[in-house]
Order: structure tokens, then sequence, then C-alpha cells
């Protein structure tokens, strides 16, 4: 029999510890109790020369958290630290934005 499916909804973020940035997502299923899932990201993540914008960090941990979706069940409330290598992997450069290194 087919696992249920597992959907996810964005519940919001809050700055926590130096300036780092917490993600709240809900995980459900049919017939099951929501699960909380919390991605952080570092605050260095938001400083220097590609650092990220508030504005793309929550599609970046949704996306982060759709592919640990599809590789496992996520059925307990698990806290996530996003590292440099994730947000390499996750972040979309917005249509008409280039990025071109500073010379």
């Amino acid at each position: 029999m087919k696992d249920a499916k597992q959907n996810i909804r964005y519940l919001g973020f809050e700055s926590i510890e130096d300036g780092a940035r917490c993600f709240d997502f809900a995980i459900t299923a049919a017939g099951q109790e929501a699960t909380r899932v919390s991605l952080v990201i570092p605050a260095l993540m938001f400083t220097g020369a590609d650092k990220i914008t508030f504005q793309e960090s929550a599609k970046i941990c949704y996306e982060k958290l759709r592919v640990l979706l599809e590789r496992e069940k996520i059925e307990t409330p698990v806290r996530i630290r996003l590292t440099g290598d994730d947000i390499a992997q996750f972040r979309h450069v917005p249509r008409g934005r280039q990025r071109f290194p500073k010379a």
C-alpha cells in the first residue's frame, strides 16, 4: 500500500539568536496530525557578497523540505540547520536579476 502524500504548509518565521532566522512549516497527511518542522538559516547567510535576501529565504527552506520529504516521511517534530551547500543547491535567482562577480 502506498504511503499517504505529505503536504507542506508554511507557518511563518522568527528572528532568533545572533540574527539567524527560523522558518516553521507544518507537514500534514490524510488522517494524521500535523508535524512541525523548523528550518534555521544562520545569520551569516544574510551577509557578504553572495548573501541571500530575506524574501528568498522561505523559498529555499521550502525546497529543502520538499526534497527531504521525497526521500523520507517526517512524523516527529524536527529542527534542521541549513548549510552553505543547502543554500547553493536550493537557491533560485529571480528573473531579471543577474548575479555577476564584482570586479
